[in-house]
Formats: C-alpha cells, sequence, structure tokens
C-alpha cells in the first residue's frame, strides 16, 4: 500500500505541482488552508505532511503548534515548504521537530529524494542530557523535547550505566559534575569503539580560552556557555547532527559505492573471462583433434605459476595469457590446421606463423600488455632452437617458458591427427629428457612434481 502524504498549502500551483510530480508513487491528498489539513490529519492516517510555511487562514508555524499538542497526531512527520523562511521561524520550526525544510519551487527529483528520507526515518534522533543540576536538566528537556527523544541523567555514573545498553544520537555534557567530570566521562567514551563517534557538546559557565581548548582538544564537537538560549541550543545541536548523520550517510553511500564497483569489477573479469575463454573455443574449434586444448594449457600454466609462488595478480595474467597463447592460429588455413599425419615443410613454415600473429592481435589489449607475451615466444626453447626468434635461456619471457612446458605437456597427454595420447610414462621421460633443451629445468620441476602426483593419470584431458 502505498504511503500517504499531506500537502496544506494555499497555493494552487504548488499543490497541482507536487501532486503531479508524487502521484503514482504515493497517495496525495491536498489540503488549502491549515484548518482544512488539521481536520484530514485528525480523521485520516497520514505517513507525511508537506507544510506551507506562510499561509493566509493559519500559517504553517499555528498549524504545527496544534499538531504537537494533539496527542492523537503529535507524532506526525513534517516537512516545511516555503519561498523563504524568517530566522526565527525556522528556528521554532525546528523546535517543533520538522525533518527538512524544501524551498520554493523545487525540483522533482530533491523533492522525492527528500521526502523518502524524512519516511525513511524510524525515529526522532535521541540525545542524553548529563548534567547535577536537576534546574538545568528541566529546562534542556523543556526545549528538546518535541524535535528529540531526551534522556536526563545527573552523573557521568548514570550515564555509563545507560550508555551499556543504549547509544545515543548526542550527548549534551555538563563539564563540572562532583563524582565524575565531562571530560573523564568523556575520555570513558573515547575508550569504547562503539561510542566513539557519537557527538559530545558540553555545557559550561566557564568563560575562557583554556576551558574552550580542553573541551575541544579532548574531541567534543562543541561547547554551549551557561546560560544559554533555546535558539542557540537548538541551532547547535541541528547543526551537529546534520553534519554527524550526513557523515554516517556519507559512510553507507561510500560503502554502497564501493560494493557497487566492486560488483561491477566482477562482472568486467567474469565478461573478460568469458570472452578470452570464447575466443580460445573458437581457435580450439579450428582443430577437430585439440578441443579445449586452450583452457587445459591456461589450467596446466596456472598451476605451474601457483607451484612458483606468484601473487595473485601474477596468477591472473599467467592464466589469460596461456588462454590466449594459440590465438594466432586463426590466421593458418583450416586444412593444414586438421591435416592428418606429419605437415610439409611449407606447411610447417606456414604454421610456424601463427605465434608473431597472435603476438600482433594482442598487442592492442593494452590493459594487459603481458598478454602478447605468451603468444609470441611460447615455441622458444631453452636451448635457443626455437622459433620465431630462436631466444635462448632466460632470455626467453618467463610466462613463455611457463606456457611452454603447459602447451607440451598437453600436446602429449592429448590425442593428436598423428598419433594418439602418450602414456603418463612416456611424457614423465620426455618432460624430464627436455629439462635445458626445450624446457627451462626449473618449471619443468614442477611439472614432474604435477606429474608424479597424478598417480592415477587424471590430470590430462
Amino acid at each position: 500500500m502505498a504511503e500517504r502524504i499531506l500537502m496544506i498549502d494555499d497555493d494552487a500551483i504548488s499543490r497541482k505541482l507536487a501532486t503531479h510530480i508524487l502521484e503514482g508513487k504515493y497517495d496525495v491528498i491536498c489540503a488549502s488552508s491549515g484548518a482544512e489539513g488539521l481536520q484530514i490529519l485528525r480523521s485520516s492516517a497520514i505517513d507525511l505532511v508537506l507544510l506551507d510555511l506562510y499561509m493566509l487562514d493559519m500559517n504553517g508555524l499555528e498549524v504545527l503548534q496544534q499538531i504537537r499538542e494533539d496527542v492523537s497526531i503529535s507524532d506526525t512527520k513534517v516537512i516545511i515548504l516555503s519561498f523563504s523562511g524568517i530566522r526565527t521561524d525556522v528556528i521554532e520550526s525546528i523546535r517543533l521537530g520538522v525533518l527538512d525544510f524544501i524551498r520554493k519551487p523545487f525540483l522533482a527529483s530533491d523533492l522525492l529524494e527528500r521526502i523518502q528520507a524524512a519516511l525513511s526515518i524510524e525515529r526522532k534522533d535521541r540525545i542524553l542530557v548529563v548534567d547535577d543540576d536537576n534546574i538545568n536538566l528541566k529546562i534542556t528537556e523543556r526545549i528538546l523535547r518535541i524535535p528529540y527523544d531526551v534522556i536526563c541523567v545527573s552523573s557521568g555514573t548514570e550515564a555509563i550505566e545507560y550508555l551499556k545498553e543504549h547509544t545515543p544520537d548526542l550527548i549534551l555534557l555538563d563539564l563540572h559534575m562532583p563524582d565524575m567530570n565531562g571530560l573523564e566521562l568523556l575520555a570513558k567514551l573515547q575508550c569504547k569503539s562503539e561510542l566513539a563517534d557519537i557527538p559530545v557538546i558540553f555545557l559550561t559557565a566557564d568563560n575562557d580560552q583554556a576551558a574552550e581548548g580542553k573541551i575541544l582538544q579532548a574531541g567534543a564537537m562543541d561547547y554551549i556557555q551557561k546560560p544559554f538560549s533555546a535558539e542557540v541550543l537548538l541551532r547547535r545541536i541541528s547543526r551537529i547532527l546534520e553534519l554527524y548523520h550526513y557523515q554516517k550517510s556519507l559512510q553507507r553511500e561510500v560503502e554502497k559505492k564501493t560494493e557497487e564497483l566492486l560488483e561491477k569489477n566482477r562482472k568486467y573479469v567474469n565478461l573478460s573471462t568469458q570472452v578470452m575463454t570464447t575466443l580460445a573455443s573458437v581457435i580450439d574449434a579450428k582443430d577437430t583433434y585439440t578441443n579445449g586444448h586452450s583452457l587445459r594449457v591456461a589450467q596446466y600454466s596456472l598451476e605451474l605459476a601457483r607451484r612458483m609462488g606468484k601473487n595473485s595478480q601474477e596468477l591472473s595474467e599467467i592464466y589469460y595469457t596461456a588462454l590466449l597463447h594459440d590465438i594466432g592460429k586463426v590466421g593458418v588455413p583450416d586444412e593444414i590446421i586438421n591435416k592428418e599425419g606429419r605437415l610439409t615443410d611449407e606447411e610447417y613454415q606456414c604454421m610456424k606463423k601463427h605465434p608473431e600473429i597472435g603476438a600482433t592481435i594482442l598487442e592492442n589489449i593494452s590493459e594487459m600488455p603481458s598478454i602478447s607475451v605468451g603468444a609470441h615466444w611460447h615455441h622458444e626453447r631453452y636451448d635457443g632452437s626455437g622459433y620465431p626468434d630462436g631466444l635462448k635461456g632466460e632470455q626467453i619471457p618467463e610466462i613463455a617458458r611457463i606456457i611452454s612446458v603447459a602447451d607440451a605437456y598437453d600436446a602429449m597427454t592429448s590425442n593428436r591427427s598423428y598419433r594418439k595420447l602418450l602414456s603418463q610414462d612416456k611424457v614423465r621421460s620426455e618432460i624430464e629428457c627436455g629439462k635445458g633443451i626445450q624446457f627451462d629445468p626449473k618449471i619443468a620441476d614442477h611439472m614432474l612434481e604435477m606429474i608424479n602426483e597424478d598417480r592415477d593419470y587424471k590430470l590430462h584431458g
């Protein structure tokens, strides 16, 4: 069921504009005078009142005063709408517990946002007043009781007991008290993480810079000199609570935006992975005998890199680089890739072009510059007899040396057009014999560890 909003305004244009903005989202009832609005409010269930401050028959403050004095409707949420506001009217509105002021003319988005914020408030701000003077407690409670939920205690000890089970939105704290002065109480609060962020305003008769310095240095948000006026007290509290809630709201918004960014990043990562996996599948689909080859090489490379102690970012780059190591095969004719039996010298020379083709394609991915390295040099051999550049030993980029071992393992453990997969003993022997010739010896040793751990020969395929 839609929440019900009562708009009390003697300006027909304002009523029509607000109704147009709110209809469909809220159940809107309009009153053209204060008396009519009060009659509706007393006879209907209303969630929020939008109240014009200046009307001819009865101004907004008079309406608001009657709302607060009528027990049946005294808790009604109210937002003031006004072209302008006299300072004393604004102060009195705050005292009478309005939740917000919206200037006319208003933007639709601003009106909707602030109404939603007001409707979402579940309770009044709670203020804890700590003062050993009962007269001060009564005066403070009388000033604050309408706009705020006020709890009064007469000592620091009572305050600590109250705070064990309750968390106020603000604390008004007397500086001089017999059992525990305000500074001592504040120090105790700041030692507790759940209480340390509560804003504190000191009440004090002291009028010297030394006292002011101690109060602010101790971490208080403000201080008010006794005797204080209702206007000063309401203004200071309103300003600090507004800042406090803004900071909390900002913190929640930062957390929300951070989570949204993390979620977007997760989606981008997933999308990138899906795109790269799809590209690898397209490449593998050219060869009926090597379906899944790129994905398996990526998985073997990832495990090799993990055993080499690479960090998470390095592991991610190695995985994606290995996934696309054969992308250059898109430039090799299908009849060569799928030829049964050995390739001719001419066909082999054509096949040998795929590393450079792949590197050229992947060089366009600027966000991961290393991704082209695996495609370019994964057919180099440790003794310098590989292609395309005849690099030797550690001249070959490490990521390419990892992929070289993983690629060879998958080639030996997969059925090819010219032979069946090799036995595990034969694969182990080939890797061992290739150390220092075809493969980096250290990386080959990690591959041999993986083979030895794979007693049932289930790593491949």
